[in-house]
């Protein structure tokens, strides 16, 4: 089910996160059906951190995203009990952009 844009209001409010972070954030919120309200801003923070385009604790320096396979692991680890190893494959996907139209007819 997708979230709605309130959800999302909420869940970034009083962070300027870059907007392609968020938007990826928001996208694997919505293919993993992930709910809690911190849980878009914790994404966007491990994004950050291993891509170098942040520290993890809410301070960005850019939009990049790199290090992939690093940020689906570390996300597949923290969200053992929605994210299987198996869907690894796909949070790259969605890493490299893709949204989840693209990601789940392939």
């Amino acid at each position: 089910m997708r979230k709605t844009s309130v959800f999302f209001e909420k869940a970034f409010r009083g962070y300027k996160v870059p907007e392609k972070i968020r938007e990826t954030s928001e996208e694997i919120c919505n293919v993993f059906n992930i709910n809690g309200i911190c849980d878009p801003m914790y994404i966007s923070n491990v994004i950050a951190r291993e891509s170098g385009s942040g520290d993890g604790e809410s301070t960005f320096t850019s939009d990049e995203i790199k290090n992939i396979r690093v940020i689906a692991e570390r996300l597949q680890y923290a969200y053992g009990s929605i994210i299987s190893r198996n869907d690894i494959p796909k949070l790259e996907k969605i890493l490299l952009g893709q949204r989840e139209d693209e990601v789940l007819s392939n």
